[in-house]
């Protein structure tokens, strides 16, 4: 039975962020909660069809490739017009010809053109929607206005997988490019309605912050780089969790048993359980810290989980224990990097560079996608494990967490 006062309680904390709010909120968890399904189970999706795993990475990475350029083109336009409906829409009718195309696609050629339909989508989708929530947030703090849409997206993300994962088996084994066709309608309808709400508070937002050139734009010059280095090897770490790790559990390792495709997709489920659970409370937690503290967090997060997967390769039964304990860390690291990388990249940019910044940070999951499948799908194929991946994951992510243990950023810290 369920208890009517954590219902009031859920409904009482929901109604304290603001109207624009959360509407930007719903609009991203309607995107992950379909997206989902799409970037989790498209791998083990196509593999069951018989497509390699370099095939498979290759979709990622060409999907990636394409949105490199939608990124930037849809960059440049918030910078220009302020204006987030169309872009949305775009991405939206994308994503649902992408799906209707990878729902008929039976090899790697049509798999290949559906996954680049999905980067074009992607490329237009990302930048919007991180570059919407400092304009929609006020009078919330950027910082935990970022931790809730990530929330909302972990929350979103983990039913489309989960949600999907059981309708495949189900129903039919393509169900989450319907299910995605579904939350991308809702977006439409959604953007269409409070057209107003929008526009009125990027209006706002121009009045109130029309002072922050003069004192952003040298903080854009001096962090761009350790910033953005941090980000593309965290973003690597997220693709390979998502495209590679499950591919890791259905494959043998070097003493390592493999698992049935089946429990794999619960287990992913249950990952992004444990994301949602974890998102918000560190999220939270992370708006009291200074910004580049997150970063490190997750980076050291990330280390340990890719080590733990590296040793997993040299045990029999006990190594699927071990891939589930890296998990945890793996999930604490994404729940500390997501929010707090947006929330950097907004802040230290000129406010008439924020689109290009967006768009920067879009293209830096782009790479991490680009840079992760490629090479990781060929190293699965070629030694037929990934001891090598996660050990050279791991030393990077360490070495590059004592790099900046060792030096100073001064970040804006202004809400």
């Amino acid at each position: 039975m369920v208890n009517p006062y954590s219902l009031k309680t859920a409904q009482i904390w929901w109604m304290q962020f603001p109207s624009q709010l959360k509407l930007i909120t719903k609009i991203r968890f309607f995107a992950s909660f379909g997206a989902g399904g799409v970037i989790y189970l498209t791998s083990l999706i196509f593999n069951k069809i018989g497509l390699s795993a370099t095939e498979i990475g290759l979709g990622f990475t060409l999907s990636a490739i394409i949105g490199t350029i939608t990124r930037f083109i849809t960059g440049n336009y918030l910078n220009k017009n302020r204006d987030i409906e169309n872009p949305l829409k775009i991405s939206s009718i994308l994503g649902i010809v992408a799906s209707l195309f990878l729902i008929i696609s039976k090899d790697s050629l049509s798999y290949i053109f559906g996954q680049s339909l999905i980067g074009a989508a992607a490329g237009i989708y990302w930048p919007t929607a991180e570059f919407a929530v400092p304009y929609l947030c006020f009078p919330i703090n950027t910082k935990k206005a970022y931790a809730l849409v990530r929330s909302s997206e972990a929350l979103g993300t983990f039913l489309g997988v989960f949600i999907g994962s059981l309708l495949n088996y189900l129903i039919y084994f393509k169900t989450n490019f319907i299910n995605n066709i579904l939350c991308l309608f809702i977006i439409i309808l959604l953007i269409s309605s409070k057209k107003e709400i929008i526009k009125k508070n990027f209006n706002d937002f121009e009045i109130n912050n029309t002072k922050e050139i003069s004192t952003t734009k040298n903080n854009w010059h001096k962090n761009t780089i350790i910033i953005f280095t941090s980000i593309i090897l965290l973003t690597t770490c997220l693709a390979l969790n998502q495209v590679i790790l499950p591919l890791d559990f259905v494959k043998r390792g070097i003493f390592k048993d493999s698992i049935s495709e089946t429990i794999t997709s619960y287990i992913i489920s249950a990952q992004l359980i444990l994301l949602f659970i974890l998102q918000w409370p560190i999220g939270n937690w992370l708006s009291t810290k200074e910004r580049f503290f997150g970063i490190k967090f997750s980076l050291i997060n990330f280390g340990i989980s890719a080590f733990l997967l590296f040793i997993s390769n040299y045990f029999k039964t006990i190594g699927i224990y071990i891939m589930l304990t890296a998990i945890i860390f793996s999930s604490i690291g994404a729940s500390s990097f997501l929010p707090t990388s947006s929330d950097i990249v907004f802040k230290i940019a000129p406010i008439n560079k924020k689109g290009l910044a967006t768009a920067l940070l879009s293209q830096c999951f782009a790479l991490g996608y680009l840079l992760g499948p490629l090479f990781s799908g060929r190293i699965l194929d070629y030694y037929g494990d990934t001891s090598r991946l996660w050990i050279l994951i791991s030393i990077t992510c360490f070495s590059l967490t004592i790099a900046l243990l060792n030096k100073k950023y001064k970040v804006n810290n202004s809400s």
